[in-house]
């Protein structure tokens, strides 16, 4: 990239930035979350119940998973695939035309079923996944590992090429001896994904690029239409919604549009397991107290003993307690990165004055930025 790239710092130090160290600093900023003390692995002989267990057991929204016969990688697994899984059976199934009014026991019985798949269904070979080591740049990684540069039209969820948010890190060790020598064997040692990138970043804002000061109206970020659904909705059918445009998060109203109020993530699915799938049929406002854990317990959705506001629709009031990370049209582009990283969010809305959503700010929008 020319000298002359609004992004030519920040393109230069992820390019000298080997992956190996880059590992080892991620641990000291501030701003990282804890990791598992152990990398979580899974197999294609596992099924999907299994795999969301073992995810909820660390807190985590993603896993490597291994072909179980060979041993040999296969891909990622996380929580998004495996809703984008639901979805798609139940869409294909004609689940959610023939029930209008979705109920918790009838979610439950088919979330009890699709669990039992094998995650090697859940696979297709042409979802590629980058292979890096210690000797990659951060650079390689955000190009090819998380393919950033492809327009949003072709990461739809019907496309086999999509934007990756993490890569597996690998180490290669000499592997089984044969007559021509030892077989290189890969082994997984680390996962990076995107959020991990920007934390990078934005620990030396102040030493990057002028670039990150512009507003975020100037970078193209306020696109004036944003996905958005009545809190009201049936969690199912706003991860539906977001599945057909191929979106990570869609945002919540009170009523058929209006201010902002909150936001629906695939990353709110982390700890849901096989025996909380009924929980899907909830309306969002609903689901998201129960996984916060902000007043509602799965006792209280069985028995319909939901908070005042809960019951009689009055969401902003009750969802007031969870947080909502805004910006406006004219706030710098840094001011969004610093909110992604200091908050754990994968999403930053821009609101207008009247707090209705004009724009979103994802980890993807930054790197691909950056890259262009």
């Amino acid at each position: 990239m020319p000298a002359g790239s609004p992004w030519f710092n920040a393109r230069n130090a992820m390019e000298r930035k080997r992956l190996g160290e880059f590992l080892q600093d991620l641990e000291k900023l501030t701003a990282s979350p804890p990791k598992p003390p152990e990398l979580v692995k899974l197999t294609t002989a596992h099924s999907v119940g299994d795999a969301l267990k073992a995810l909820a057991a660390y807190n985590i929204l993603s896993a490597p998973i291994s072909d179980a016969s060979s041993g040999e990688y296969v891909g990622m697994l996380d929580v998004g695939d495996v809703m984008a899984a639901v979805v798609r059976e139940l869409l294909e199934a004609g689940f959610l035309e023939r029930h209008q009014r979705l109920s918790i026991s009838e979610l439950q019985s088919a979330g009890v079923e699709f669990c039992a798949h094998k995650l090697g269904s859940l696979l297709h070979g042409g979802d590629l996944w980058f292979k890096g080591d210690a000797e990659s740049n951060l650079l390689e990684v955000v190009e090819t590992g998380f393919k950033v540069r492809l327009p949003p039209k072709v990461h739809s969820p019907q496309h086999h090429l999509k934007v990756h948010h993490r890569v597996a890190v690998f180490d290669i060790l000499p592997g089984v001896e044969t007559p021509d020598g030892p077989v290189p064997e890969w082994h997984i040692t680390d996962i990076v994904s995107q959020t991990d990138v920007l934390r990078f970043l934005a620990a030396q804002l102040e030493r990057l690029d002028v670039a990150f000061d512009w507003p975020l109206s100037k970078l193209g970020l306020v696109t004036g239409s944003v996905l958005t659904v009545p809190a009201s909705t049936p969690t199912l059918a706003a991860f539906a919604a977001m599945h057909r445009q191929g979106l990570s998060g869609v945002g919540l109203t009170e009523g058929q549009g209006g201010p902002l109020i909150g936001n629906l993530s695939l990353s709110d699915l982390r700890g849901l397991t096989a025996d909380r799938f009924g929980a899907l049929a909830l309306p969002v406002g609903t689901f998201l107290l129960l996984q916060k854990g902000r007043g509602v317990r799965w006792e209280d959705c069985l028995t319909d003993q939901l908070p005042q506001a809960v019951k009689e629709g009055r969401w902003g009031e009750a969802l007031a307690s969870l947080p909502l990370i805004t910006c406006q049209p004219d706030s710098p582009f840094k001011e969004a990165i610093n909110q992604l990283v200091d908050h754990h969010k994968h999403r930053v809305y821009v609101v207008d004055g009247q707090g209705m959503a004009i724009g979103v700010v994802t980890p993807t929008d930054v790197l691909r930025l950056v890259l262009s």
